[in-house]
């Protein structure tokens, strides 16, 4: 019998349905926790693996450069890249999108001398903002191809911080779990003035590849069964730092 119990299990785990989903070292902390080229925690990985139980879809992380996301799905070296706005894939309509997991907010971040006439979107007018190179800003980028404000490009929100701090830039903008999670980091509480205001907002998603084999429904299922159980909230509180 202990026998029989011991196949059925590794038929169940040999035959079980698995999504390769993308990692990159260019992502920032608190999504993704980086050891030895294996993806250890995070944002992402807890996000995923909640999906994972709930749906009965194993999840299988690989490490890809955030700039090949869309080439890797193409070919079939990941089924999909999470905790993606739609408007960074360049062929966005070429994939199927999961629901919403979360809204993102992005939040301001200003020297402390500054922080009275720095707090609005109108009030970057004529300034440059530092910002991730990845990342999509939906209300403040007519601003920025227009070149009312100045966007200066980095790769991570440690380096815009840095530039804020000698002056180099005269704000930065990025998310709340980033700019919170580095903010503690790096002990510079009372150092920047971080705005309350929400800048910009954004729904993060899942992007498959339309031929994967595993249904968006499931998918679906698991994720609206989590939020409704409070399971997304948990884990994004874990990360969200007091600001």
């Amino acid at each position: 019998m202990r026998v029989l119990l011991l196949v059925l299990t590794l038929s169940s785990f040999l035959c079980a349905e698995v999504l390769k989903i993308s990692f990159s070292r260019s992502s920032e902390e608190p999504y993704v926790f980086i050891e030895k080229r294996k993806l250890r925690g995070g944002v992402l990985k807890e996000l995923m693996d909640a999906i994972s139980k709930q749906s009965g879809i194993k999840m299988k992380y690989v490490l890809v450069s955030k700039r090949n996301q869309e080439k890797e799905i193409d070919s079939g070296v990941i089924d999909g890249a999470c905790l993606i706005n739609p408007e960074e894939f360049s062929n966005a309509k070429d994939y199927q999108w999961s629901n919403s997991l979360y809204k993102e907010e992005d939040v301001l971040i200003v020297r402390v001398e500054d922080e009275q006439k720095l707090q609005s979107i109108k009030s970057l007018y004529g300034h440059s903002v530092g910002t991730i190179s990845s990342h999509s800003y939906p209300h403040l980028d007519p601003f920025f191809e227009n070149e009312t404000i100045k966007r200066v490009n980095n790769k991570k929100l440690s380096n815009s911080i840095t530039q804020l701090k000698f002056g180099v830039v005269d704000a930065v903008v990025d998310t709340k779990l980033a700019v919170g999670h580095c903010i503690q980091k790096k002990e510079l509480e009372g150092k920047f003035s971080i705005s309350n205001k929400v800048i910009d907002t954004q729904e993060l998603h899942c992007a498959f590849r339309k031929d994967t084999k595993i249904s968006l429904n499931k998918i679906n299922s698991a994720l609206a069964t989590l939020k409704s159980k409070g399971v997304i909230d948990k884990i994004l509180n874990k990360y969200r730092a007091s600001l």
